[in-house]
């Protein structure tokens, strides 16, 4: 694989979705499938504005940015990434993305990176964020296979957990967390999604095994292609660390505990269900924003020390 020095290359973990995608995600006209075109189909269904410009060493085969994950690092000749939190005594995170035979790569002016070839049925682009990493596979056509391996070597006394796990089935958000020792949630992977090219959903979920989360896509002979799925890491906020501490140890009454979980889920996830208590600093702007789950969930954390100075100060 053949890099410029120029080419640039990052990660996280988020869900920014639109909701009007009819028609957006189909190729051009001369249904060309050439790496800017990939990188334009992507960037139609993320926040661009979020992406991260890193920058690639002397050597020229290293990307490297800093956000709020800490330092990452992209080797451009590897598909191993490496995540180094100072924060963290035991602090380095690698992710393994899925191994796609690429010809070449491809940097948009927005800062994606897209793993091409013509060649293949599936296509790989990365996204640095302010918060992680975001990637994102890109179904050509349904030869492709039905699901993308993603090995997670977490650090020592760290695993990987489920929603379903970790909140019970009854409040599964979809979402994947590395837990350290204690238990408490490190860095999360947002629910898994795809769109087909009419902006449709398609069916998908993670599979956990071991280390591996495996993103399963469902399609069948009627998807609309090119499909976009996204897997999207991020280390964990304070808010999110706090809430997800506060439902993860059930510390108070069960009936309160239980109806955090389901704002929770209604609201998306942990990750989510954070960001919208920090963002919308008023009743009026809780109320806009998530509607009466979120208005309900701050209410029910108003007068828990930790999580409140951490959600609302």
């Amino acid at each position: 694989m053949k890099i410029s020095k120029k080419f640039v290359f990052l990660l996280v973990f988020s869900l920014c979705i639109s909701t009007s995608l009819e028609g957006e995600y189909a190729f051009a006209e001369d249904n060309s499938t050439s790496g800017e075109n990939i990188g334009s189909l992507v960037e139609n269904i993320t926040d661009a504005q979020d992406i991260v410009d890193p920058t690639v060493l002397e050597q020229g085969n290293v990307a490297v940015v800093q956000n709020e994950a800490g330092t990452i690092q992209i080797p451009l000749d590897s598909n191993v990434i490496t995540v180094n939190d100072e924060d963290i005594e035991k602090n380095e995170l690698k992710i393994t993305l899925p191994k796609l035979n690429s010809e070449d790569a491809v940097k948009t002016e927005n800062g994606t990176i897209v793993y091409h070839s013509a060649n293949e049925p599936s296509d790989l682009a990365v996204q640095p964020t302010t918060e992680g990493i975001r990637s994102l596979i890109v179904i050509k056509d349904a030869s492709a296979p039905y699901e993308y391996r993603f090995t997670i070597d977490v650090p020592d006394g760290e695993k990987l957990v489920s929603a379903a796990e970790y909140l019970g089935e009854e409040f599964d958000t979809g979402e994947v967390f590395i837990v350290d020792s204690d238990n408490k949630i490190q860095s999360v992977f947002a629910p898994a999604w795809a769109k087909d090219a009419n902006g449709d959903p398609v069916p998908t979920h993670f599979i956990i095994k071991g280390n591996d989360i495996i993103q399963v896509v469902d399609f069948n002979e009627n998807t609309a292609f090119p499909i976009v799925a996204d897997p999207n890491w991020m280390k964990i906020a304070k808010c999110s660390a706090a809430l997800a501490g506060f439902v993860g140890f059930n510390l108070f009454a069960a009936a309160k505990v239980i109806k955090i979980k389901r704002y929770i889920k209604e609201l998306g996830g942990v990750a989510e269900a954070a960001k919208l208590l920090v963002e919308a600093t008023t009743w009026e702007e809780k109320l806009r924003v998530g509607g009466q789950a979120l208005v309900g969930l701050a209410g029910e954390l108003t007068g828990i020390t930790g999580v409140y100075e951490a959600c609302f100060k």
